[in-house]
């Protein structure tokens, strides 16, 4: 006979108790088990075995949901995930893409390394990065983790990207000024003298710009009884320039203000346009200021030239070096050429005697 499954029939009796309420002995009896067979006793009474089953069920339940985070978990962990410092910065527009999992730091020492590049100190540096501690604990752990290697990496990291930011920043501003300081006003407003109806008439009389303004002038003309008024033909235009032998305007012609479209404008002018409105006498057009534009940008000039200077005063210095060099070089290489004596010709004229002596006696006599 073989051995029943102990454990499948307690399942099965507090199953059918759950539903039934039947009795151990009753139900033994119905299965033909001998209640001496250890079979459905149990420490717990039956009145439990459901209590006993929610909690079972809600283990098992308890279990999977652990499962499942710790795999999320791992899968988080697995992936590096890009950390910018415009998410650590509140108001900064541009990012700088970083990983603190590459430089094997933390979310808060990512934080903490880019406050200090970006000159915080480092004991306010460790506070706005989310790390708890006062007074001396604060300075106490912000100098240590300062000392961090892989922190002080991450900090150079940042240092970097900001110095390249910053420069690019520079020309930019630096061209704008140039822009400002560039720019023709004349592009935006200008007050220009143009011909008047007489320069370009026939004979120096009025000229008309269609027919339909002349009709109109001599319509009313009639109609307040003056004569006709003078023709001198047609196709005026506003902006000409003056006719030097204009007789009534002398060639001078008459003044007119002239506003641009500043939705046209382009190249320096555009840096130059500072918005319109409409004011006491009507519109305006507002200027960047050239003069404050020209003092900053011989305040940002004269900064960067105090560096090319030292740079120019280092080439000076090499080439002073160098010619030294040479000067000395020049010298041994003599010293040397003296060292070793060259042969020196030595011309001697052979005068005989004899002959010198007549023609000094015939010069005394």
């Amino acid at each position: 006979m073989s051995r029943p499954d102990w454990g499948t029939l307690q399942q099965e009796y507090i199953a059918e108790y759950t539903r039934s309420g039947i009795s151990p002995v009753a139900w033994c009896e119905a299965r033909g088990l001998t209640t001496q067979q250890p079979v459905v006793t149990s420490k717990k009474t039956p009145k439990n075995a459901q209590k006993e089953m929610r909690k079972t069920a809600q283990k098992k339940c308890d279990e999977k949901k652990l499962r499942r985070l710790r795999k999320g978990r791992t899968e988080n962990l697995s992936k590096k995930k890009a950390v910018s410092d415009a998410l650590l910065i509140e108001g900064d527009t541009e990012e700088i893409s970083f990983c603190p999992d590459e430089f094997g730091i933390s979310d808060q020492q990512a934080k903490f390394a880019m406050l200090v590049a970006q000159g915080k100190k480092p004991t306010e540096a460790y506070r706005l990065a989310g790390y708890e501690g006062q007074g001396a604990t604060a300075n106490s752990n912000a100098s240590r983790m300062l000392r961090n290697a892989r922190v002080y990496r991450a900090i150079s990291y940042f240092r970097n990207q900001y110095q390249k930011r910053y420069t690019a920043d520079l020309d930019l501003l630096v061209s704008q000024l140039m822009a400002i300081v560039q720019a023709d006003p004349n592009q935006l407003a200008q007050f220009r003298r143009v011909n008047c109806r007489y320069c370009w008439g026939e004979n120096h009389l009025y000229q008309w710009r269609d027919i339909a303004e002349f009709d109109k002038a001599a319509a009313q003309a009639s109609r307040d009884g003056k004569p006709e008024p003078e023709y001198g033909g047609l196709g005026f235009v506003d902006n000409a320039i003056p006719n030097p032998d204009c007789p009534k305007c002398c060639g001078e012609g008459t003044g007119q203000l002239y506003m641009a479209d500043t939705t046209l404008l382009d190249g320096d002018a555009r840096q130059l346009y500072a918005g319109s409105k409409l004011g006491k006498y009507g519109v305006e057009i507002l200027l960047e200021d050239k003069a404050a534009a020209r003092r900053e940008l011989l305040r940002l000039l004269s900064a960067g030239g105090a560096l090319c200077a030292d740079k120019r005063l280092q080439e000076l210095e090499i080439e002073r070096r160098r010619i030294e060099n040479q000067k000395l070089r020049k010298e041994i290489e003599t010293v040397e050429d003296n060292e070793h004596p060259q042969p020196v010709a030595i011309n001697i004229n052979v005068v005989d005697a004899r002959l010198r002596s007549d023609e000094d006696d015939l010069s005394d006599a």
